[in-house]
This record gives structure tokens, C-alpha cells and sequence, in this order.
């Protein structure tokens, strides 16, 4: 697989997959100099893989900033107001109960010693 760094325009993406004989690796940022198209629209061009690079991250810094300015302007935030994840979906992927069961089997008492287990 290859992968040509930031093509700028429509034309050179249909160029990449004809010109090289191995399978093309497209990657997408949003702001980024490569026009963003769909993932069709890429698999059509000749693209095997597409990656969204920093997707998620831009949307998740939107989200901060909005709920950021939605406190400063309101005073307050909470679930109902839409635009947050519930905390029970943040728990769930954080995959709470798995670090809670890993601090109960690797805690240690004040003194730094581990704590003792129980056995049944």
C-alpha cells in the first residue's frame, strides 16, 4: 500500500490510483489541503482505504468549545441539555467497571504495601 502526501486537488486524487500500480491509501483531514470527498467517491477513484484523520478529534473539540461558551453564558450544563454524552455513556465507554475491578486487584495500603486479598 502507498500513500502520496496531501494531494490539492480532485484532479490529482483521480491521477494517484492510475499512476500507481499498488493499492492507494487516501487520508482526509478537514481543513487539511486535499479536497474532502466521500468514501464512495474515493473507492470509485480506486482508493482501498480512506482515513478521516482527526475526525473525531475536530468534532470532540467542537463539543468542548461549545460546552465550554454553553457554561460561560448559562452557568450551568447538564444532560438534557444535548449536548453532552449522559455519564452513563461516558462510564460504559470508558469501560468503568474494568478499571474499578483493576484498583481493587492492584491497590495498596497507605504504606505502599499491597492490600490483602481475600481468599475464599
Amino acid at each position: 500500500m502507498t500513500f502520496l502526501e496531501a494531494p490539492r486537488s480532485l484532479e490529482e486524487l483521480k491521477k494517484i490510483p492510475k499512476l500507481l500500480g499498488a493499492p492507494q491509501m487516501l487520508n482526509m483531514v478537514v481543513g487539511g489541503k486535499t479536497p474532502i470527498i466521500a468514501r464512495a467517491a474515493a473507492a470509485e477513484m480506486g482508493f482501498s482505504l480512506v482515513l478521516y484523520a482527526n475526525a473525531a478529534l475536530q468534532g470532540a473539540t467542537k463539543g468542548m468549545q461549545v460546552a465550554r461558551m454553553t457554561l460561560r453564558e448559562r452557568g450551568s450544563r447538564d444532560e438534557a441539555q444535548a449536548m453532552t454524552a449522559t455519564f452513563a455513556e461516558r462510564q460504559r465507554l470508558v469501560d468503568k467497571p474494568k478499571f474499578d475491578a483493576l484498583g481493587r486487584r492492584y491497590a495498596t495500603t497507605q504504606s505502599g504495601a499491597p492490600a490483602q486479598r481475600r481468599t475464599r
